[in-house]
């Protein structure tokens, strides 16, 4: 990915699991590449990202939507 500072969907996953329940909404307020984000559709989340900057927003607008469609696959 496009970003300097992405870290790995598995801890993304295990906070979420850990730290919140299915249908809480996570707040990221450096959204980045967006892995918060997916992380919250594949644990059943509801996510609110903000992300200043406009190309690290088109990557992570782009891979929760992916997430969004493998999801509907499934």
């Amino acid at each position: 990915f496009e970003h300097p500072a992405i870290f790995p969907l598995d801890l993304a996953k295990d906070h979420m699991l850990s730290w919140s329940n299915p249908n809480d909404t996570v707040l990221d307020c450096f959204m980045g590449s967006g892995t918060t984000g997916v992380a919250c559709h594949q644990t059943n989340r509801k996510f609110i990202g903000i992300e200043l900057e406009p190309k690290y927003y088109e990557i992570a607008k782009k891979r929760i939507n992916e997430a969004k469609a493998q999801r509907r696959l499934i």
